[in-house]
């Protein structure tokens, strides 16, 4: 491991409290499929052709906030939590962010990023850090893998929604697809389409779960949940009176509605929506 990554472990290893014990869980790592770089090429191409999982700082993308330059949010607080561990390393080297599957969901521990996640490697864990709540919500609890159980109890204690239930996860240094990644899980949506060609051609195992699918009529239910206004908007992108994460997909691709707005409508989709 380089030393940027062995110091940032080891300044978390400080903030661990707890025993240390083993788990069983892996860490999973949410997103869309169906997107595109920024440079106009289809996600999973570009992961297959770079070979390894990119972080913020080097794709200039998110499903969360877009503050991932010097100086920005997310700069500084890498530089808090890492105590500055990453201030002269490459961007290469910056932890890519998932989440402990620790309730073991079929959709992967944050489905609030997306609807397919990779699975990692277990050994990956030895280079894993972790804190609950999000890093949005500035936590002030933090573990290493080997004392996560701290944590685990906290999140389980802690009645949240079920989007923000995750413990968060940064695996530090490189993250090859081939090396660190036991597999891809999709959504079916996906079958016979270019995003299973693209991720077959990852060279890793692709997975299926049971899918997401939402009636407009369900959605109503919850007026308050994200706002009434992203109804109206899933009513307008809807085939058959139900959306999929395909349709969503094609909205922004396609259709050029906002990324942000159609985030608010998969939240719906992801909360409500999985056929369990």
């Amino acid at each position: 491991m380089h030393h940027y990554v062995v110091a940032a472990i080891e300044n978390i290893k400080h903030k661990s409290q707890g025993e240390v014990t083993a788990h069983p869980y892996s860490v999973t790592i949410n997103f869309h499929p169906d997107r595109f770089t920024p440079d106009g090429e289809p996600l999973l191409q570009a992961i297959a052709q770079q070979g390894n999982i990119k972080s913020q700082f080097e794709t200039k993308t998110s499903n969360g906030g877009l503050t991932a330059f010097k100086g920005g949010e997310r700069w500084l607080w890498e530089n808090r939590v890492f105590d500055g561990a990453y201030d002269e390393a490459s961007d290469a080297l910056r932890p890519k962010y998932g989440a402990l599957n620790f309730r073991l969901y079929e959709t992967g521990a944050s489905p609030r990023f997306g609807s397919a996640y990779f699975v990692l490697k277990a050994e990956t864990l030895n280079r894993t850090t972790f804190c609950y709540p999000d890093s949005f919500f500035e936590p002030e609890d933090f573990a290493v893998s080997e004392q996560i159980g701290l944590l685990i109890s906290k999140a389980t204690e802690d009645n949240q929604d079920r989007l923000d239930d995750y413990i968060e996860a940064h695996i530090h240094g490189v993250l090859s697809i081939e090396q660190d990644i036991e597999c891809i899980v999709l959504d079916p949506v996906y079958r016979n389409t270019p995003v299973e060609e693209q991720a077959l051609a990852l060279g890793i195992p692709v997975r299926w779960h049971n899918g997401y699918e939402l009636s407009i009529e369900e959605m109503s239910r919850y007026p308050n949940y994200r706002g009434p206004q992203y109804i109206d908007l899933a009513r307008e992108i809807a085939r058959n009176g139900k959306i999929n994460p395909k349709l969503l997909g094609l909205a922004v691709t396609e259709q050029g509605y906002d990324e942000q707005d159609i985030k608010k409508v998969w939240h719906y989709l992801a909360r409500f929506g999985y056929r369990a």
